[in-house]
């Protein structure tokens, strides 16, 4: 027995909970993030040149009963005496107090807790060979030479384990429903591979946790109805793992909204795609930075409940939404940096999907382009701010033409930018080019989206006649998304299918002011709409109509199915989208599309 066991046990000695009953109680109350650190191990961490390190270990004394991680964050060019001195008095203080909140409970007769005295000196120390490292030395010491030293604490042996993988932020959302995807919504650490990560799930039933499912992806069942759920992951990477680190969600696990308009299509989609064929969905997802802004609950969408405005709930459809699809290529437009960093990237690259993102100039949303890793090699990737980039050939052409200097400072005031990535296929001689954006919104701007969509088409042409350049082996074709903000009735969609717009097409006076005068323009791809012209792919109380598209190069693509929409009266159900069943003011548009030669 250490000596301040035994002066503890002579002068306190008093009956304590187990641990587990104790560890039970603050899991039921609390959902803290809890970090079990083996018993033998103190963990720390350290990133090169960073001036201040931090160490956290395990302290168990059986005798007492007491079971405590213990976290420090010191300088490194502290002395080790020091750090020792900080250790003991950690240490000490806490077991103290404890005892003495321990007998004060039970109204024993107790003695302050300045007053106890316990003489610890060298029971807490680092050895490197056996012998006590000089304490004048500083803690950069310790980090130098981490295999060769160990920490000893009273009579327990400690080794040193540095920068292992650990997790240091882990968050479950909070809403949580039956046969909709829970994940964390916050992940974070360092030195972690979170494909090689392993994670569980646990139900709390009665009190006790109860093993329910495993990996980073959970679908609660009809069962886990009225539960709180965990999650608890040991992080690793290819060399080593590190603690197991587990959290409780704040709420239960609540019934979903039912049949969602998803539902029917996903009957379509139960199979992957192989071969020469190959499925492309496009989707604006309605940002969060939109969706609750009290414009958008009391004037756009009144008639959707607040909570269904919330993207803490909307993103369980979404994400749902996507993975029924079994897409090979996902486009979303007004996606929240947040949505995608803590949700829809965490989540899809666990189904093997990689991804690239790209913000709207300074505004918060964005676009992302996702695709599947088991059929397609990402060759390049690339992003424009159109406005930015006026001096493309082929556009500028046309640009300097113009001679309205309304239009050309509304053209540059925008934020839309043009997305793209080339993929080369895993299975065929083939390379996509493909591209997404999401024009400009203005009901009077038709002439604005008509040089955007021009810009796209000239900047998509000239990447895919490099492309060919490098890859003369390979077929290269083109697809073009997003929301176009265009019906099948305006200029946007003549251009992109029909390949001219003349000068005196209406709108190119679509906004009295801007008037546009003496320009035309062309292009020479062969473009359709591979969904057609649908009556709606946008539906609210105040408008409705088709406004997105997913345009494929006919010279080299055939389309096999298209996946049906939902019929006027599911979309109207709920007045309009969004609703407690669909999470957008959008409907996504899937496709099936393969390569004809």
């Amino acid at each position: 027995m250490s000596i301040l066991n035994h002066i503890l046990h002579l002068r306190y000695l008093t009956p304590f909970l187990p641990i587990s009953t104790i560890q039970q109680q603050f899991l039921k109350n609390s959902s803290q993030l809890v970090t079990q650190l083996n018993m033998n191990e103190a963990i720390l961490l350290h990133e090169e040149g960073s001036k201040n390190f931090k160490m956290s270990f395990r302290y168990i004394n059986s005798e007492l009963n007491v079971d405590r991680q213990f976290n420090f964050q010191r300088h490194v060019d502290e002395s080790i005496n020091n750090f020792v001195q900080r250790i003991n008095r950690n240490i000490t203080v806490y077991l103290k107090e404890n005892i003495y909140r321990r007998l004060k409970k039970q109204n024993k007769c107790v003695t302050p807790v300045e007053s106890l005295k316990s003489d610890v000196e060298d029971n807490i120390k680092f050895l490197r060979n056996d012998s006590v490292l000089n304490g004048d030395l500083t803690c950069q010491t310790i980090l130098n030479n981490v295999s060769d030293i160990k920490l000893v604490i009273f009579d327990k042996e400690y080794i040193l384990r540095q920068n292992v993988p650990s997790i240091t932020t882990l968050e479950l959302p909070s809403s949580i429903l039956i046969d909709f995807p829970v994940y964390p919504s916050k992940f974070e650490g360092t030195n972690i591979d979170k494909s090689k990560s392993i994670f569980n799930w646990y139900k709390n039933e009665k009190n006790k946790w109860i093993h329910v499912g495993e990996g980073f992806l959970y679908v609660p069942r009809s069962s886990d109805l009225g539960c709180r759920l965990k999650i608890s992951c040991i992080p690793k990477n290819n060399v080593e793992s590190g603690p197991l680190t587990e959290i409780a969600s704040n709420n239960i696990v609540e019934i979903g909204p039912g049949l969602c308009l998803f539902n029917t299509r996903h009957a379509f989609t139960k199979d992957k795609l192989s071969g020469k064929s190959f499925r492309v969905t496009s989707y604006n997802i309605l940002a969060n930075v939109y969706s609750e802004t009290s414009v958008s609950k009391e004037t756009l969408y009144p008639y959707c409940p607040y909570y269904a405005l919330s993207m803490d709930y909307r993103k369980l459809l979404i994400l749902k939404e996507l993975i029924g699809y079994n897409s090979d290529i996902i486009c979303l437009q007004e996606v929240d940096s947040s949505v995608y960093e803590n949700d829809l990237q965490m989540s899809l690259s666990i189904l093997n999907y990689r991804s690239i993102y790209n913000l709207k100039n300074d505004l918060r949303e964005g676009l992302a382009i996702f695709y599947n890793q088991d059929r397609f090699d990402q060759l390049s990737c690339d992003y424009k701010v159109i406005a930015q980039n006026t001096d493309l050939d082929e556009f500028n052409t046309v640009w300097t033409q113009i001679q309205n200097s309304r239009v050309k400072q509304t053209f540059l005031n925008r934020n839309t930018i043009i997305q793209t990535i080339t993929l080369r296929s895993k299975e065929n001689p083939e390379i996509l080019i493909v591209g997404n954006t999401h024009l400009y919104f203005r009901a009077t701007a038709d002439h604005i989206r008509l040089l955007q969509a021009y810009y796209g088409l000239s900047y998509l042409r000239t990447f895919a006649k490099k492309v060919k350049e490098e890859n003369p082996e390979c077929n290269v074709s083109i697809l073009y998304c997003g929301d176009f903000n265009s019906v099948p009735e305006s200029g946007v969609y003549q251009l992109i299918t029909q390949t001219y717009i003349p000068e005196d097409h209406a709108d190119w006076k679509s906004d009295a002011e801007e008037h546009v005068q003496n320009v035309s323009i062309k292009h020479d791809m062969n473009l359709s709409s591979a969904c057609g012209t649908p009556e709606y792919t946008n539906y609210t109380a105040t408008f409705s109509g088709c406004l997105d598209y997913i345009f494929y190069q006919t010279d080299y693509l055939t389309v096999e199915q298209v996946i049906p929409l939902p019929s006027k009266e599911e979309l109207s159900a709920y007045t309009g989208l969004p609703s407690i069943v669909s999470p957008s003011d959008h409907i996504s548009l899937c496709v099936d599309l393969k390569w004809s030669k």
